[in-house]
């Protein structure tokens, strides 16, 4: 790796210098830090941009108004290496988003690289190998130790270059138009955040519970986020889900008493006031009427479809068959819930069944190849008996 140097953007005049540079590109790579892993809201900590030698590492923590950045030319063509997580940061904080993209690892997952990490593309192309030693450093440290500065530029650092070769090899392969078809959706993707969930104290794993153990459970959760806000530490760091789980199912098998000893083991740090305010969320827990405890949830509610199993067996055999002719991962074709819709029971058309599956135009053209080269040669595939 060549000797890179970075210009740090905490003040008026290395932002005027950032902005004055960006005009005079037509795209930037870019990278973003949070710090989810310390904190309890997640916070967008850096921006990694190189654009031509100039590599620029710009902190959104030391208060600078960076609406100007966001308008820059070059900033509205951007280059990413996985940027669903860097789109949805830059929508949150700054409601920001890119007219496009070009997101290196689909690009490699398009043309069916064995490996898609960018330390593995790195070293494929570039014979580099990049530093992992701060891959999970606090990026709310301030001021900005050296090597976590060196380590942040490496996730832009080739992203010029590796664009330059992908681009090269999707033209040959004529699947451009499919990586700009699945970038342009990630864009609108990040601006559309997952719905709450209506219980979300009901963790993985408590579907089995009982009603008084999911009693515990929903007081143990809430309890675990006010102690997660006041420290300022993600919740998983206050007590893991699997503890929370057992602490659950302890507490029923020894109800309605609250003894520490014959719960399971506690972490070091709950003592004092911790362990105190622990108790007596536990005793008011058990203290709920029976009346109040939370209900099990009835069984999941019935698929939107449910296909046609020969039909999903034989699509599911010519997606894999027509992904190893172009040496793809199958469900890029069709994932699992699109393979369900495409074999929906009945006469639907084809079309219909593509619109219901969400296919994009290029996966729908595969589509049409791989049923005019089967269907022909089956008899009346997908009708009842």
């Amino acid at each position: 790796m060549q000797d890179e140097k970075y210009i740090l953007v905490d003040s008026e005049e290395s932002l005027a210098n950032l902005l004055a540079d960006l005009e005079l590109y037509e795209m930037a790579a870019v990278d973003t830090e949070a710090d989810s892993m310390y904190h309890y809201t997640t916070r967008l900590c850096l921006i990694q941009i190189t654009i031509g030698e100039h590599h620029y590492i710009v902190d959104p923590l030391c208060g600078l108004d960076l609406a100007p950045l966001f308008k820059a030319r070059a900033m509205q063509t951007l280059i990413f290496h996985g940027a669903d997580y860097d789109l949805r940061l830059l929508w949150q904080t700054y409601g920001f988003s890119p007219k496009q993209i070009f997101d290196t690892m689909l690009a490699a997952k398009i043309l069916g690289e064995d490996h898609l990490g960018l330390a593995d593309l790195v070293r494929e192309y570039f014979g580099d190998e990049l530093k992992k030693e701060n891959q999970r450093a606090d990026w709310t440290t301030r001021p900005l130790p050296l090597e976590m500065c060196e380590y942040a530029i490496h996730d832009t650092f080739y992203l010029h270059e590796l664009c330059a070769i992908l681009v090269e090899k999707l033209q040959e392969a004529g699947r451009m138009s499919w990586l700009t078809e699945q970038c342009d959706a990630l864009i609108e993707h990040a601006k559309h955040p997952a719905p709450q969930r209506k219980d979300p104290w009901r963790v993985t794993g408590s579907a089995p519970l009982s009603p008084c153990a999911l009693n515990v459970l929903k007081f143990l959760w809430e309890w675990r986020e006010n102690q997660a806000q006041e420290l300022d530490r993600p919740p998983y760091k206050v007590m893991p889900v699997e503890l929370m789980l057992a602490i659950a199912r302890r507490s029923e098998a020894n109800f309605p008493t609250v003894d520490l000893e014959k719960l399971p083991k506690l972490p070091r740090n709950f003592r004092d006031e911790r362990l105190d305010s622990f108790v007596n969320m536990l005793q008011t827990a058990v203290a709920v009427p029976q009346s109040d405890w939370p209900e099990r949830l009835p069984k999941a509610p019935p698929p939107p479809v449910v296909p046609n199993s020969d039909l999903l067996s034989v699509l599911k055999t010519w997606r894999d068959l027509k992904a190893e002719e172009l040496e793809l991962d199958p469900s890029l074709l069709a994932n699992k819930a699109q393979l369900i819709w495409l074999a929906a029971p009945g006469d639907m058309p084809w079309e219909a069944r593509y619109e219901e599956a969400h296919l994009m135009n290029w996966q729908r053209v595969l589509w049409t190849e791989i049923l005019q080269q089967n269907l022909p040669n089956a008899k009346r595939v997908g009708d009842p008996d």
